[in-house]
């Protein structure tokens, strides 16, 4: 959809315009020929409009919002308009726009979203699609909100437990870049005025801030640079990621946390894909979407083959995800039980409750470790500056 800018002339004569949004100047010109207004010129907007990005609470209520309006028969042309005049923000608003105009061109909905909708994944695009194919909307809506809202809690939950001991890394860092710095070099200036030979300690402390006085600045640079390479190469290069995200699968801590979580939001995509109707074998690659990141996706791509090839779910999840013992469980009593949907968000539950139940252990734990190793630090560079100031003291 192309940004312009017209001017014109109604029935009265009266000078109207400014800016919009149009699949092209032909159909603006059209548009605008059908309201009876006389076009004199339509010119294309350069340049791309500064818009603050959508936060999840924003979206999932905007959808939230449209659920409800077709739940009382509002017709979805009309939904989507009213929705997008009472939407937060300016890419809310061209997004429900513009699926409006998919949908009246004749798109399904599911793609119209995908395609429009700010900040939708492929497992959301599956719930709507779902949705469509049932002729249940609002439900399929109020699921991808729900999706939205519980990815949004999965990381403030993250952030929250990782914010102090970061707080705390970085207090410590430049406490010690401080000391190095600044504070080391003008006792080193004291310390060239004695003759008395430096303790082991001292000369330790003055050859760290001489060596990260000089390294520093390049540590700096060189790790700024590596990460951007890094992550551009990782974006182009796929496979990369999969091996890296492999590789941290096999540490003894952070490969079983990564695990837990992506078992998690695997089952929690799958419960909602099958719950809505989703056929098993189109929502389990949906689903496997859900659990990117975590190096899981040959494993989860082999169950795929296995479970199209007419194998059990459970018998696949426990051939191909060795680690996930209680979730091959879970699925086995539901499959012979016939609530396949409740046994799975009964594992994303447990799955997220141990989560949820570890960061807090290791926060707890992280935030006592680095205040101590903070203050060993600082008391060791500080005993080792004044050792010398106390054996001059002495010889006095």
């Amino acid at each position: 959809m192309a940004r312009l800018s017209w001017r014109g002339l109604d029935p009265a004569g009266r000078r109207l315009g400014g800016p919009c949004h149009a699949d092209s100047p032909t159909a603006l010109r059209r548009a605008l020929d059908e309201q009876g207004i006389a076009v004199t010129a339509i010119h294309r907007r350069l340049g791309r409009p500064r818009q603050r990005r959508t936060s999840s609470a924003e979206r999932a209520a905007t959808l939230r919002r449209l659920a409800s309006m077709l739940e009382a028969g509002a017709p979805l042309g009309e939904a989507l308009r009213i929705t997008a005049a009472q939407a937060p923000g300016g890419t809310l608003r061209q997004g429900l726009r513009g699926v409006r105009y998919a949908i009246e061109r004749g798109t399904d909905p599911a793609t119209a979203f995908g395609d429009a909708f700010p900040g939708l994944r492929p497992v959301h695009v599956a719930l709507l699609g779902a949705g469509s194919w049932t002729g249940d909307l609002p439900a399929a809506l109020g699921s991808v909100a729900a999706e939205i809202e519980r990815e949004a809690a999965i990381v403030a939950q993250l952030r929250r437990a990782l914010s102090y001991p970061a707080v705390v890394a970085a207090a410590a860092l430049a406490l010690v870049s401080l000391l190095l710095t600044v504070v080391v070099p003008r006792f080193e200036g004291l310390f060239a005025q004695s003759s008395e030979p430096l303790p082991a300690p001292t000369r330790a402390v003055v050859a760290a801030s001489e060596l990260f006085t000089l390294v520093a600045p390049a540590l700096v640079l060189g790790g700024v640079t590596a990460t951007i390479a890094l992550a551009a190469a990782l974006r182009r290069h796929p496979p990369w990621r999969q091996r890296i995200a492999a590789g941290l699968l096999r540490l003894p801590w952070l490969g079983s946390l990564l695990l837990e979580a992506a078992l998690a939001r695997w089952s929690a995509t799958l419960a909602r894909l099958h719950g809505a109707g989703v056929p098993l074998l189109d929502a389990l690659p949906r689903a496997a979407e859900a659990a990117r990141g975590a190096g899981l996706e040959p494993r989860l791509a082999r169950l795929d083959r296995r479970v199209a090839a007419g194998e059990p779910l459970a018998t696949a999840l426990r051939e191909h995800l060795p680690g996930a013992r209680e979730l091959s469980q879970l699925v086995s009593i539901g499959e012979h039980s016939g609530r396949l949907e409740a046994m799975l968000q009964e594992a994303a539950a447990l799955y997220q409750q141990r989560l949820e139940a570890r960061l807090q252990r290791a926060g707890a734990l992280l935030e006592p470790t680095l205040i101590g190793l903070l203050g060993l630090i600082t008391a060791g560079v500080v005993a080792a500056l004044y050792l010398p100031v106390f054996r001059m003291g002495t010889t006095l």
